[in-house]
């Protein structure tokens, strides 16, 4: 798979998943169970894993998510063998979903609304590429696809463990995504 592909495959594994979600807001927390990471999740969630390629070489990508009130909900991670590569991954990994939601520009647009800038759960490393940013841009099918996206990486075993937790929605969703990101709890 081509890196340009890594959001139409992280949403290609999330869809497949979603169609049984419940399309109320009904959050629970849910233990991933490949990785040590609590969510709070407004609906029901599924699990998938596919490898892709990150600039890392293939990697098996888990993807745990929902859909609810028409927005995709999904925490995504993938370890890292070297720990000095977290850095690189998380700014690949921004680098490929902001391309992925094309503008005029070639890229989504950063909407630099309150809250985005440096995010670092506690237990994460504290890496500059540890971030939230709003974005806007079109999907695959030339929608307008705004997203609430969250990266950071910790140390796990001799590695590391990268993230990315998102919304994507046709609107800015602020409080949902205030709620969602606070939710995320490393073990």
């Amino acid at each position: 798979m081509k890196k340009t592909g890594l959001w139409a495959a992280t949403l290609l594994v999330s869809g497949a998943l979603l169609a049984a979600c419940s399309p109320a807001l009904n959050w629970r927390t849910t233990q991933l169970k490949d990785a040590p990471l609590q969510a709070l999740l407004p609906c029901d969630a599924q699990t998938a894993s596919r490898p892709v390629d990150l600039g890392l070489g293939q990697v098996p990508l888990s993807v745990v998510g929902c859909e609810a009130r028409g927005a995709t909900y999904a925490v995504s991670h993938f370890a890292v063998a070297e720990p000095a590569r977290a850095a690189e991954a998380l700014t690949f990994w921004q680098q490929a979903v902001l391309k992925q939601l094309k503008s005029a520009d070639g890229v989504a647009t950063r909407l630099n609304v309150k809250g985005d800038g440096p995010w670092v759960p506690k237990g994460a490393l504290n890496l500059p590429q540890s971030l939230r940013i709003t974005f806007e841009g079109q999907g695959p099918s030339g929608q307008k696809v705004v997203g609430h996206g969250l990266w950071f990486a910790r140390l796990e075993g001799g590695g590391a463990r990268v993230y990315h937790a998102v919304i994507y929605a046709d609107k800015a969703m602020p409080a949902e995504a205030e709620l969602f990101f606070s939710g995320l709890q490393l073990q």
